[in-house]
Parts: C-alpha cells; structure tokens; sequence
C-alpha cells in the first residue's frame, strides 16, 4: 500500500502551538506530501512561519469565520488519497500515528479515522475531564450513529468529494459528516493507539457562546431522537 498523505490545518493566531505541530508532522514514520495552513487572518506571525516550514498557506477569504467553509477551502488544494485534518493546537504525541491511521483505515474501508486526544499538564479541570471521558482505550468501528472529531482525524478524499463538509453547519460539522457518510454505508473508526496533545480540549473550558453555537448545530443532528429541546437549541 502506498501511503501518501496531505494535511490540512486551520489556523488563528497559533505560534504557540505551530511550530511543535508541525514538527510533530514531519517527525512521523511518514511525511507528509503537503501541509496546507487555512489562514484565517494571523497577526502573530503564523502564517510566516508556515511559509518558512514550506507549508502551503491558504488565506481564509470570507468575513465571517465558517468551519466547513475552511476545512472544504483546503482540502481542495489537496491531492493524495488521505487527508489528515489537524487542529492549529494539536501535537502528535506518536511518530506513527499517522500511518496507523492509514492502515486503519484501510483495514476497515473507513470513509474516516479519528484518533485520541489527551490533556497536557496545563489543561483546565473541565478541558480533562471531558477528553478523558470521551477517548478512551478502545478501538471503536461506528456503523449506524458516529461519533467523529476533526481535531485529529483521517478522510478519505474520495468520501469528501461524493459529500464535503456541509457550510450550512457552522458547528460539529464533524460529525454531519460521519452521519452522511454512515446513510451511504460506509463506516467511521476511533482509533486510541494514534494520539495527539490538544490542550484546549473538545470545548474549550466553559465557553458559554461556543456551548450556544454548537448546541443548535446538535438540535440539527439529533432532530430525530430529542424530543424536548431547551430554550438555546432554538
């Protein structure tokens, strides 16, 4: 099996996290053929760094910051048959997790793969909490009902190009995926032996304004097994 992959990052403001990023990439047991940064106005040097690290820089071009949006802008520059999508924050914490991905992936005929994330030392309370909750130990092959995250996760292209991230979600847009990609018979892997750092965790401590954003995406996706919604679903 040939194994060839692009990445694709969206990225604000990240020179903290950037350059042990994408040092983590290219530290793998397969690098990357291209790593595309989706800028989305940087002031603090992230998209020139990325230039230096002879990643491809895409600027971000609406005014209105949309997760689809961003993820299909970059995916289009892409060309290899895997596309790994990388949150700006997320290290890798295994040199092969990508390639395990790979193989996963293929083992399973996934249309995607999306690997553990773990807490760092200065993670808050609800930050650990959450993502020891929800990646645990065991590899999981979704079917019907997945669960994706696209802070660290593998597509197949040709699975985003029969259906891309749907820019009328700007929240979980993830897991509308996954959920299209399950009604067209294909399925979705957890994979706990590829493992990245994310220090801000699935939500981001107690973001009142991202909970509200990503609660009425969730109405949307589970219009069909919740039967009374609470007020900010509407």
């Amino acid at each position: 099996m040939i194994m060839k992959y692009d990445v694709v990052i969206r990225c604000r403001n990240e020179m903290e996290w950037l350059p042990r990023v994408i040092s983590s990439l290219n530290n793998q047991s397969i690098k990357p053929s291209k790593i595309i940064l989706v800028d989305n106005s940087s002031d603090d040097g992230s998209a020139e760094f990325a230039k230096k690290k002879n990643c491809f820089v895409l600027k971000y071009d609406k005014d209105e910051f949309n997760y689809s949006y961003a993820l299909n802008l970059g995916i289009k520059e892409t060309s290899a048959e895997e596309i790994l999508i990388l949150s700006a924050h997320c290290e890798l914490m295994t040199e092969g997790s990508v390639q395990n991905m790979i193989e996963v992936r293929h083992a399973y005929k996934a249309a995607g793969v999306f690997g553990r994330q773990v807490p760092t030392i200065n993670s808050n309370p609800i930050d650990t909490r959450d993502l020891i909750t929800v990646f645990g130990r065991e590899r999981i092959v979704f079917e019907s009902h997945p669960f994706f995250h696209n802070a660290f996760s593998l597509i197949d292209r040709a699975a985003w190009e029969v259906c891309p991230f749907d820019e009328n979600q700007n929240g979980v847009e993830d897991r509308f995926w996954a959920r299209q990609q399950a009604m067209k018979g294909r399925k979705i892997v957890y994979e706990p032996d590829s493992i990245v750092f994310h220090e801000h965790g699935l939500n981001q401590g107690a973001s009142m304004n991202r909970a509200l954003r990503v609660c009425k995406s969730l109405k949307d996706l589970h219009d069909d097994d919740v039967f009374a919604w609470p007020k900010f679903g509407k």
